[in-house]
């Protein structure tokens, strides 16, 4: 891994981190959409497939409510959470 070699340029600048002790790391992808929404909603070119991804930004905060909303569009084909502004095609349709 590179945290060592980081970890030692950081403490270059900051004196203080170099006395720090790392107990656990992570790393991952972090995934943008161009105007920083997620994507929400059915697939518009695959019957049967649901998108919810993009959340980069927004957190695990929104989770709860995305899981909720989710399982009652696949589940009952309709949701009570306005998701249009999320949809995948919304760019296309923006051309």
């Amino acid at each position: 891994t590179r945290l060592p070699t980081q970890l030692r340029a950081v403490a270059r600048l900051l004196p203080a981190i170099a006395q720090a002790t790392v107990i656990r790391t992570w790393s991952g992808c972090e995934g943008y959409v161009r105007d920083m929404l997620p994507i929400m909603g059915r697939s518009a070119t695959t019957p049967r497939l649901f998108h919810a991804f993009g959340f980069s930004g927004h957190g695990f905060q929104l989770g709860p409510g995305v899981g909720d909303a989710m399982a009652e569009l696949i589940m009952t084909d309709r949701c009570e959470t306005p998701l249009d502004d999320f949809r995948v095609d919304r760019f296309a349709r923006a051309v």
